[in-house]
């Protein structure tokens, strides 16, 4: 078994729209608490919605992991029901379209998703994560060696 070079997750980055509103709920909650308090479940309520949007963003970024070894790449989906898929660098040797989608925001702040198109339907996506441009060279370098040892084999 070949160990892992690289683990990645999701970036903070990708969410910062739910931490966003996380953030001006509680505020909103301090500065009315503030000049008059509101009832006490009407607080509840919002720090409820600021939790849920904090939670919904952690759960997304802790459930699914991207394991990138020297001759496969693993992506992982779930805590406890699990989801694997075993992306072999030997078959990809042969696909040269590997490209990274950024949106604006994600150029600024350096996050965006790597994907593999083959036969015009992508066969894996690597998304959300920080220095997409770096996580494709290191891919597009496992596929070379992984090449290279197999044309090494067939010299032989």
């Amino acid at each position: 078994m070949s160990n892992s070079i690289l683990v990645l997750r999701k970036s903070r980055k990708a969410f910062l729209i739910e931490y966003g509103c996380a953030a001006f709920l509680l505020g909103l909650l301090g500065v009315t608490r503030l000049n008059s308090p509101l009832p006490q479940a009407i607080e509840y309520g919002v720090l409820g919605l600021a939790g849920v949007a904090l939670f919904s963003a952690e759960i997304s970024r802790l459930t699914t992991r991207y394991k990138i070894r020297e001759d496969k790449m693993e992506i992982i989906n779930g805590f406890i029901k699990q989801d694997k898929k075993n992306v072999y660098y030997h078959p990809l040797s042969f696909v040269p379209d590997l490209n990274i989608k950024q949106g604006r925001i994600g150029r600024i702040l350096d996050y965006g998703s790597v994907y593999l198109k083959a036969g015009g339907e992508t066969t894996f996506e690597i998304k959300d994560v920080n220095s997409p441009h770096e996580v494709l060279e290191m891919i597009e370098n496992m596929i070379g060696q992984n090449r290279g040892g197999m044309n090494k084999i067939k010299e032989d």
